[in-house]
């Protein structure tokens, strides 16, 4: 970035490996302290517009709606409104992708307002055994019972079901930290308040919790037989920034 330090935006040729297709991936300062550049959350293809860890994750995706032993029919995403959705709604082809936003306490889980549908992580309306695949693209951090939601996403994966998620981890970490809490219906706050951008709400979301690597432990403590951690690195795929970067799987 320092031959770029006085640009407000530049490139870097790679290949998309969702496009499958050489492209430009875009950066700038956006999300950044200014000094170095959000790799993780920019970097985005000029052809499906997707940024790093978005572009991992669909790629990952659709690999595994090909491979036929999979048998993937159903597929729930913790989003409706972002490019990510809108890309996997279009080209994964014959399977039902069932997409949500959180729009506030006060809204019923499974109902729809101006024509988005409303779920709660905590308390999710479909019944047990619904899908297949769950993607959850940093939520986890924003959920005020981490634990509670674990066990929902357990209980409407089907058996042998993945859940692939993506949070902001803290390798150094061990232990997760947790930021605030929910107390009798009042909010408390642990550390300073910490915020991350929603794509409905312009105040953010509140930051829950730091994790660390014993989420992996949290997942099978909520019945998941099986949970992982999938590294990835390129400069080719334009997967850059922070050293290697992470999704994460729990299997049922």
């Amino acid at each position: 970035a320092d031959t770029n330090r006085d640009k407000e935006r530049w490139y870097i040729k790679g290949f998309c490996q969702v496009c499958e297709k050489k492209s430009k991936f875009l950066l700038d300062w956006k999300y950044s302290d200014e000094i170095i550049p959000n790799f993780r959350e920019r970097l985005v293809c000029e052809y499906c517009s997707l940024n790093n860890r978005h572009r991992f994750m669909a790629s990952y995706l659709i690999n595994l709606t090909k491979n036929k032993k999979y048998n993937i029919a159903d597929i729930y995403v913790y989003e409706q409104v972002t490019g990510f959705y809108k890309y996997i709604k279009e080209n994964l082809k014959n399977i039902t992708i069932t997409g949500s936003e959180y729009l506030g306490f006060n809204k019923k889980p499974g109902g729809i307002y101006n024509n988005i549908r409303h779920e709660d992580a905590l308390n999710l309306s479909f019944t047990d055994n619904s899908f297949d695949i769950i993607v959850s693209n940093d939520v986890y951090e924003h959920v005020p019972d981490i634990s509670k939601s674990l066990k929902e996403a357990y209980r409407v994966l089907r058996d042998k079901g993945k859940l692939i998620f993506s949070i902001p981890f803290h390798k150094e970490r061990l232990k997760t930290e947790k930021r605030a809490e929910v107390k009798n219906d009042k909010l408390i706050h642990l550390l300073p308040e910490q915020y991350h951008g929603n794509p409905i709400d312009e105040n953010g979301s509140l930051v829950f919790y730091d994790f660390g690597w014993d989420f992996l432990n949290m997942c099978k403590e909520s019945g998941f037989k099986d949970s992982y951690m999938l590294s990835y690195y390129s400069i080719f795929y334009g997967y850059l920034g922070g050293g290697i970067q992470f999704i994460f799987v729990a299997e049922k």
